[in-house]
């Protein structure tokens, strides 16, 4: 089976960008079970514009505007909504143009097209209804966020198929009320590559600490939509490590992640007041997470169904999410299978922090009974493109 994935994010191993590693995850799902992958993306400086991730996968990143240089509205670590100067909004336009031209080039050679997001999903109907190409349509929340209804309705009836990937939360329910399509459930696919090796850059900073500390892994986009609407403890984190260093706490905080200048910036401006540089480490965007993840203790910066959080689980970490964020109604329990904090309070985040460093083997079952209990939501890429393969190919058989 050929699948093209048209997508606005994917990892480059060149430039060791992690953006979109969900994809990636989906990518080498369908590999692995013997399809054949070709990847359409916007290109960015630092990238060439064709990577060969193995024998069945290749990425296709095009260019959208000329010179070279001046393409800025995709960066890596930053979402295309929020490039928002004159020159980003300008190429818009182009970007949208050689999207669809660059997805008809290799529609004929595809037997499902999967887009990522709707409005991919909108630039790839050209190639349906010229050659008659299946696709199937994975909403991501932000295009529901920002796209207007009318028109996600409109993709969501012309597509073959919308995947539902993303567990009972309301949020989900209400998505596919409002959006009438032909769903597919399905789990989400996450794929934990890790190496058992420990990554130099962590290992380098572990070795000049004589004890065994307690590590937190913060994973995520540095992003201030994701403070504001998933109240996430970007900075709170860095809050809570001042209260638990005073406290005499033996940890050590690293941050995967890029992003917003501003954010990384205040950060570092309070490690430097709080004196954590001990305790804290910006380690930049990781390509392959799952690397750091296998060495953490608790993981933060996933949201009850996203792939930060099915990174975490797969890998049976403890994590902790934000109460009532997006977890409300769904199997997230506190003190069972995650720690819930209250959002926007570091003291609270710290008194949680020091709780799980106090209390470790209950917390490492935490993590296993998030494993065992979400396994009907997140599966290993091996599993998960042998389902998504099959309902493929019951696509490709309704149209024939």
């Amino acid at each position: 089976m050929n699948i093209l994935i048209t997508t606005f994010s994917f990892p480059s191993y060149q430039k060791r960008t992690y953006d979109g590693k969900f994809v990636f995850s989906e990518a080498i799902a369908y590999a692995r079970n013997g399809a054949n992958v070709r990847v359409i993306t916007p290109h960015y400086l630092g990238v060439g514009k064709k990577e060969q991730i193995n024998e069945n996968i290749t990425i296709f990143r095009f260019q959208y505007f000329v010179p070279k240089s001046l393409q800025i509205l995709k960066k890596p670590g930053l979402p295309i909504y929020d490039q928002k100067s004159f020159l980003s909004i300008l190429q818009i336009p182009f970007l949208c143009l050689f999207f669809a031209l660059n997805i008809l080039k290799h529609a004929a050679w595809a037997h499902v097209i999967h887009a990522q997001w709707t409005v991919t999903a909108l630039l790839a109907l050209p190639s349906k209804w010229i050659f008659g190409t299946r696709i199937a349509l994975t909403a991501r929340g932000s295009d529901i966020r920002l796209i207007p209804k009318w028109l996600n309705r409109l993709i969501h009836a012309k597509v073959d198929a919308a995947i539902d990937c993303f567990g009972p939360q309301p949020w989900n329910e209400e998505y596919k009320k409002s959006f009438p399509a032909h769903y597919i459930k399905l789990p989400h696919i996450v794929h934990n590559d890790a190496s058992g090796v420990m990554p130099e850059d962590m290992k380098n900073i572990l070795h000049r600490k004589k004890s065994d500390p307690f590590i937190i892994l913060y994973i995520g986009r540095f992003d201030h939509l994701k403070i504001r609407v998933n109240k996430l403890p970007l900075i709170n984190l860095i809050h809570a490590s001042r209260i638990l260093r005073l406290q005499g706490m033996d940890f050590h905080v690293f941050y995967i992640g890029d992003g917003d200048e501003s954010i990384k910036n205040e950060i570092l401006g309070f490690i430097d007041e709080y004196d954590l540089h001990n305790h804290v480490t910006l380690l930049g965007s990781k390509t392959n997470v799952s690397d750091y993840i296998q060495f953490c203790h608790l993981g933060i910066g996933g949201i009850a169904f996203n792939g930060v959080s099915h990174d975490f689980t797969i890998a049976s970490k403890p994590q902790i999410l934000i109460e009532g964020i997006d977890n409300a109604g769904t199997p997230w329990r506190h003190g069972i299978n995650s720690i819930f904090v209250k959002p926007d309070d570091e003291t609270d985040l710290a008194d949680k922090l020091i709780w799980v460093m106090k209390n470790r083997r209950q917390v490492e079952k935490i993590g296993e009974n998030a494993r065992d209990e979400m396994n009907k939501y997140i599966v290993d890429s091996r599993t998960g493109g042998r389902l998504y393969l099959r309902e493929f190919q019951n696509l490709i058989n309704r149209a024939n």
